[in-house]
């Protein structure tokens, strides 16, 4: 598996805008999948969402971007982890906003304010080395994320690989260089020596 990105978050940070914007810049060669979609259109439930998106990764194998939440597994090779994660107060702000424009019931709005404290203190707790990078998303415009991600892809090992073998060319090239003009000047005084 190669080119897999994973976007974690807690509900409101900005993952699912972050992942359209990242897909849409990508090309269509990419394919997106939401978490929370999966569950809305009964593909899954949240007990058995990771193993969906574990299983519909392996069929796709190459360039996936995953809107998730929290990780449920270490990285593995191939594989990118972004983290979306402003401030709590940010966060529940937005919530509140989503649940204006939703009309949700008091209990729909307590239990989705509930979700967003949950899923930020679980993310807040981990350790952040766990990830490839971590955004705030309220400091950083959805176009910075999209090209600090970007840069992560041109950057692979194999790049590193080939700047290394080009060093290593110039460096000879250039070691060779010196030895012939040091040769070059030798030659000229033995000259006038004779």
């Amino acid at each position: 598996m190669d080119n897999i990105i994973y976007l974690f978050g807690a509900s409101c940070s900005g993952k699912s805008t972050l992942g359209k914007a990242l897909q849409n810049s990508l090309g269509s060669g990419w394919t997106y999948i939401d978490r929370d979609i999966l569950i809305e259109h009964g593909l899954c439930t949240d007990l058995t969402a990771n193993s969906a998106l574990d299983k519909k990764v392996y069929v796709i194998a190459t360039r996936v971007i995953v809107d998730a939440q929290i990780p449920w597994r270490k990285k593995r090779d191939g594989e990118l982890y972004f983290l979306v994660l402003p401030p709590l107060k940010v966060l529940l702000e937005r919530d509140s906003a989503r649940t204006v424009l939703l009309k949700r019931t008091e209990k729909q709005a307590y239990y989705a304010n509930e979700y967003v404290r949950e899923t930020y203190e679980s993310l807040d707790r981990m350790e952040k080395t766990e990830f490839d990078y971590c955004f705030d998303s309220s400091q950083i415009s959805v176009q910075d994320e999209v090209n600090i991600i970007k840069g992560f892809l041109t950057h692979s090992p194999q790049s590193d690989i080939e700047v290394k073998y080009k060093c290593i060319t110039i460096a000879g090239l250039a070691f060779s260089l010196i030895c012939a003009f040091i040769l070059y000047k030798n030659l000229t005084i033995f000259k006038q020596i004779d």
